[in-house]
């Protein structure tokens, strides 16, 4: 199997399987319908979006971490 396909299924096997533990696929639409036009309209771009979400998805592993509600592990 060539490394693309492979790349490409391991990625649907991790999305499907984040779909079937949560509502992610639902809420995750949801916030972005609501915030992707008002950033766009302003001009900002999708690097520009991904680089906020990234960024708050940090701090909000950060708040769980501190909350006790999840376990980080430094991989790096």
């Amino acid at each position: 199997m060539n490394t693309q396909l492979k790349n490409y299924l391991d990625l649907q096997e991790k999305m499907l399987r984040i779909e079937q533990l949560t509502n992610a696929d639902w809420d995750t639409k949801y916030m972005l319908k609501k915030f992707v036009p008002a950033v766009w309209a302003d001009g900002f771009d999708v690097e520009d979006i991904i680089d906020y979400i990234t960024i708050k998805l940090h701090s909000v592993l950060n708040e769980l971490e501190n909350e006790k509600q999840i376990e980080t592990t430094n991989t790096k």
